[in-house]
């Protein structure tokens, strides 16, 4: 893990909120950041100021937003979900590549993401 001393401010912050949801795709990238942390003040700053923005909101958001779907609302969902289960839809998947170059002291690490996305189409109308 001696690769996680010299990861630059401008490769840590871009993806501060992934860290922050814990979207992070490996244990070691977790590892990067809190590193990156300790030995970084002003990252650390940013990242307890954002951490705390986040916290605030969902906060905010919870206590806010807790009004009660209406049970017509539930009962909709509940046959839609019933008609999706039997009938065949129409499925789309689409997928895309990144490359990622990182470079720690002095060597390069190339990370490659790929996404899969599976979406199922219905049209619901008002008469299901």
């Amino acid at each position: 893990m001696s690769n996680v001393h010299s990861v630059p401010c401008d490769q840590i912050l871009p993806t501060l909120f992934l860290y922050l949801d814990n979207e992070l795709p490996s244990e070691l990238e977790y590892q990067i950041f809190q590193f990156h942390f300790q030995e970084c003040l002003n990252c650390n700053e940013v990242m307890v100021h954002e951490s705390a923005a986040l916290a605030f909101m969902k906060n905010l958001l919870r206590n806010t937003c807790n009004e009660q779907a209406p049970e017509d609302l539930h009962e909709r969902i509940r046959q839609q979900t019933a008609a999706l289960s039997g009938q065949n839809q129409v499925g789309f998947f689409s997928s895309s590549t990144t490359i990622t170059n990182f470079s720690f002291d002095g060597t390069t690490s190339i990370q490659v993401t790929q996404e899969i996305t599976h979406e199922i189409r219905h049209d619901f109308t008002e008469d299901e």
